[in-house]
């Protein structure tokens, strides 16, 4: 009888701009009450210094307070709960994708970090998550961020490409900034998203531009669930919904 794992998947993209308390609220609810989504990314919780944004700190106290690990870079993030690591397994890197300077429009370097780690269910099998941000304005041909998108997207492939070899697993997290339903999120390159898998876009508070994607190279990862949660259901001072997912892994035979 083949053996599966429910790899459980919480997106979160944050709002910059709300005040510290907004901010603190929304944060202890991620963690609270997406106790059973062990994978926790987002975005927005960019270091802007004294006064400015305070969400950055707000998730480290939250991934201490709630036994998470937890790693930043430009305004991604992406925490994973202890539960699910093998001890001493853990490693934290990030991806530089594109430059503020070659973009249009306000924002920051797009950075994407990343946690690798042996999941303890998986027989020590590497699961690696990134969280990313794409660039508005940048979903179709002739749009000024356009050729930006595809090349970020080009990044993504690689990573995945290097960090799924073997026995491996890999996934990709974010707010893309475009519409799911009508626009690859992978421009070209070879990844897919949760919700195409499943043909089942929603909403994230903007269309569906927040989400979930994997790379199946051994056939092992398949799309079981992906919902959003509307402030009715989990209330936010955020302008995004969050996103959770569920991925089908099967288990290598020992």
């Amino acid at each position: 009888m083949t053996e599966t794992l429910l790899l459980k998947m919480q997106h979160s993209s944050l709002q910059f701009s709300d005040t510290p308390a907004q901010q603190a609220s929304d944060v202890e609810k991620l963690f609270v009450e997406g106790e059973d989504f062990p994978i926790k990314t987002g975005t927005e919780a960019g270091n802007d210094g004294p006064g400015g944004n305070t969400n950055r700190e707000l998730l480290v106290e939250a991934a201490k307070d709630y036994k998470h690990k937890i790693n930043f870079a430009g305004d991604a993030w992406v925490a994973v709960d202890d539960r699910i690591i093998l001890p001493r397994s853990l490693t934290r890197d990030d991806v530089f994708l594109v430059s503020n300077d070659h973009m249009v429009g306000h924002g920051t370097d797009r950075i994407m970090p990343t946690l690798e780690f042996q999941h303890v269910e998986l027989g020590g099998d590497t699961v690696s998550v990134g969280s990313v941000h794409y660039p508005t304005k940048g979903a179709v041909p002739g749009s000024p961020n356009y050729k930006m998108n595809v090349e970020i997207a080009g990044l993504l492939e690689r990573w995945l490409r290097d960090v799924a070899r073997g026995k491996n697993l890999g996934f990709i997290n974010g707010d893309f900034n475009m519409p799911d339903r009508t626009t690859d999120w992978a421009l070209g390159h070879d990844f897919l998203s949760m919700a195409d898998e499943l043909k089942a876009w929603e909403n994230s508070g903007h269309g569906p531009i927040d989400g979930f994607c994997s790379f199946n190279l051994d056939g092992r990862v398949s799309a079981k669930r992906f919902s959003v949660l509307d402030d009715k259901e989990m209330h936010l001072y955020s302008d995004h919904y969050v996103c959770r997912g569920v991925w089908e892994i099967v288990k290598r035979k020992s």
